[in-house]
């Protein structure tokens, strides 16, 4: 079954009502993946909605191009290779100066990439809101903007500067390297968590059946609940520690 984007299409409408845009044109493109093992994403400045479909055989991707220059048009779109590792990749204006310069100065590119089921991702992101729906193992690289991961058939590996983290029917391990403002809310977890390094923002998990390990938190919250293996929070600064079922061993730093 194909997936629906409603949910994300209503987002990037408001978004774009919400903004001026001068010039625009619409993407429309696909890569075969045939013979492929992962597909590297790297998108910009801009809402990025990933989707798994377990019937396709290649990369669809759709989005919109938004820019205060009609020059930049033609400089603004996207990349692609075939191969072992495919590739996706937004291409900027040159402008010199990065992408959201200011009000009157901007470009950016929401895409909507449809991709197999199964397919193992590398997603690279600078700014915008990001959503993954029934996608393959994903490891996501993203400087701000919230991350949504619901359904997902792997391991979940994730960088993140800023904005919100939520997770929802993981099948797999989740690793949180590093993350650096923003809430990280996860739940109904097949596998185990670990959070490497958190700077600041109220981390949860529940319904996770292995164990769930913070190594790292400077500050707010951390809460646990249902968890099927150990609890551990090696080294907390502030924030405070709530638990609640844990099956294993809990082991809580003073």
């Amino acid at each position: 079954m194909r997936p629906s984007f409603a949910t994300v299409l209503i987002l990037f409408v408001a978004s774009a009502q919400a903004a001026d845009c001068r010039h625009e044109k619409k993407i429309d493109a696909t890569l075969d993946l045939a013979g492929a093992d992962r597909l590297v994403i790297e998108a910009a400045a801009g809402d990025l909605a990933i989707a798994g479909d377990d019937a396709a055989v290649q990369a669809h991707i759709q989005g919109r191009v938004c820019v205060s220059k009609e020059a930049w048009l033609s400089e603004a779109g996207v990349e692609t290779d075939s191969g072992s590792t495919a590739r996706i990749a937004v291409t900027l204006p040159d402008t010199n100066k990065g992408w959201n310069l200011s009000a009157d100065r901007y470009a950016s590119i929401d895409l909507e990439i449809t991709v197999p089921a199964g397919l193992e991702l590398e997603v690279r992101d600078s700014s915008g809101d990001m959503v993954l729906r029934e996608t393959g193992p994903v490891s996501i690289q993203d400087s701000s903007g919230s991350i949504e991961a619901r359904d997902i058939n792997g391991r979940v590996t994730l960088e993140d500067s800023s904005g919100d983290i939520e997770l929802r029917r993981i099948h797999g391990d989740v690793l949180v390297r590093r993350d650096s403002s923003g809430g990280i809310d996860g739940r109904d977890i097949r596998g185990s968590v670990r959070v490497e390094q958190d700077s600041s923002g109220e981390i949860r998990f529940e319904d996770v059946e292995g164990d769930f390990i913070v190594e790292r938190d400077s500050s707010g919250a951390i809460i646990a609940d249902r968890i099927g293996g150990d609890f551990r929070v090696l080294r907390d600064s502030s924030g405070g520690v709530r638990m609640t079922a844990v099956a294993g061993e809990v082991e809580v730093a003073d």
